[in-house]
């Protein structure tokens, strides 16, 4: 008899969805909102609402009604990791063909039922079959490869955030670590360190090589 991989029982998937969504907003920038939060999964205020004391509860958040929402340790680590393993399903299912406007919802179900060894496994896979050389997003990017930046593919305000940071074209950037998991990349530009996470790494495009 199959058995299912289930999500771990200090958590729920519901717990897990949410705590993507504060990941996500937190990676772009955005301010933490119950109106924002509601319109990113679809649902009520209110619901958001008692979802965040539940989240408060177990640890993962500190909220105060009507007041500023700020993720723990604990909450960074769950929500960047079910992050993480959406983005590795999404460039796997990309990768064996099926269709864009099925990925999405996709990874959203298998997200929460891969291992983390399971997702190692395809980091290695991922990582062998990416081409060295030509333009690659800063995500993309081994650690101790260097290249040019050529272009930033964003919305202004990121676009402004990253050009603020010294990522602008003809920059001359080198990638000092990486992390598994479609984690935080760490560069090099212009004689300093910056650890960029990878949502915003995938929107530079750089030409690889020396």
């Amino acid at each position: 008899m199959m058995r299912r991989h289930r999500v771990s029982s200090m958590t729920t998937e519901s717990t897990e969805e949410y705590l993507e969504v504060l990941s996500r907003i937190r990676e772009s920038g955005d301010k933490f909102s119950n109106k924002n939060i509601a319109e990113r999964l679809g649902i009520s205020q209110a619901s958001v609402s008692e979802m965040l004391r539940r989240l408060e509860k177990d640890g993962f958040i500190e909220h105060e009604p009507y007041g500023k929402i700020i993720l723990t340790r604990k909450g960074t680590n769950l929500g960047g990791k079910v992050l993480k393993k959406h983005r590795l399903i999404e460039g796997f299912l990309n990768g064996v063909g099926m269709r864009k406007s099925r990925i999405h919802d996709e990874a959203c179900r298998l997200e929460h039922h891969i291992s983390d060894e399971l997702a190692g496994l395809m980091v290695q896979r991922t990582e062998q079959k990416k081409p060295r050389n030509g333009i690659l997003s800063i995500s993309e990017m081994n650690a101790g490869e260097e290249g040019i930046v050529i272009s930033i593919s964003s919305c202004p305000k990121s676009a402004r955030r990253l050009e603020d940071m010294g990522l602008t074209p003809d920059a001359r950037i080198k990638v000092k670590r990486t992390a598994p998991f479609s984690g935080p990349v760490e560069i090099s530009i212009r004689g300093s360190s910056l650890v960029l996470g990878n949502g915003m790494a995938s929107k530079v495009l750089v030409k690889v090589g020396k």
